[in-house]
């Protein structure tokens, strides 16, 4: 998991937890953490957008079309959880209220830092994931061929359950915006903060049970999506020099075939 995304293999496992905190607090290492405490798979789904199946992918960008129903967002919602004992990052945040109805017997741990330091952060993210040359290349690639859509429908479905526009998303408040929207679709009987500086003590007074006789899990998140990215550009610039090679050479048949 974090680099790869973790598969479930019992579809009857329901998700325990709901992490609720916003990509680059600490997501990956929570993740880690939360399969170790709760002995199962758990979506990392920003990982799992960028690594599994196109399927997957697709009816994420489902659902955060504007224009989903209901209906629509819980069957998916059901089909992209089934056998994950809990969820975390972005996109699965978006949908914490419509997780909450879809597992009530959950709790949502959002995970948090000071915004400031988390907006130094997301930005080095941002500025991957906007690049606008992204969609061409990536157009050659399973599954990354949907990135520019779903990253697309996510600045759609943000605007819609932040209740704000897009110019008021740009900066270190869209952290504060964004736990506000928490605070609002959880009943605060269910809603826990947590820092994954703090380590495996207040994590494991939330979830009632033991603490683990290991370190806590410190991923750098960050670095590993920023060697993803360069290795998938890589991996896409190969595909295209393969293209390029192959439409050569059957260019070349059909001329030499004529003559």
């Amino acid at each position: 998991m974090g680099q790869q995304p973790s598969i479930p293999t019992d579809l009857t496992r329901e998700v325990q937890v709901i992490g609720a905190g916003f990509s680059r607090t600490g997501t990956v290492s929570f993740a880690l953490a939360l399969e170790k405490l709760l002995k199962g798979p758990v979506c990392h789904s920003g990982t799992a957008i960028l690594r599994r199946e196109e399927g997957y992918v697709q009816k994420w960008i489902t659902i955060q079309d504007s224009s989903a129903s209901e209906e629509v967002i819980e069957e998916n919602l059901r089909n992209l959880t089934a056998g994950y004992v809990a969820t975390t990052d972005c996109p699965a945040i978006q949908f914490t209220g419509e997780l909450m109805r879809l597992y009530p017997n959950a709790i949502v741990i959002c995970t948090t830092r000071d915004k400031e330091g988390w907006w130094k952060s997301a930005q080095a993210l941002m500025r991957n994931t906007g690049l606008w040359w992204l969609d061409i290349m990536f157009w050659p690639m399973p599954t990354l061929r949907y990135f520019g859509r779903w990253r697309d429908t996510v600045g759609l479905r943000l605007e819609k359950v932040y209740q704000t526009s897009k110019k008021n998303l740009d900066g270190p408040q869209l952290l504060e915006i964004h736990e506000d929207y928490v605070r609002r679709v959880v009943p605060a009987e269910k809603l826990f903060f947590f820092n994954v500086k703090d380590g495996w003590e207040p994590l494991c007074k939330i979830l009632n049970c033991p603490v683990p006789d290991e370190p806590f899990p410190r991923a750098n998140d960050g670095q590993a999506m920023q060697e993803f990215f360069e290795n998938m550009v890589k991996a896409a610039v190969l595909r295209w020099g393969q293209m390029a090679v192959v439409s050569g050479a059957c260019i070349a048949m059909g001329f030499w075939a004529w003559r």
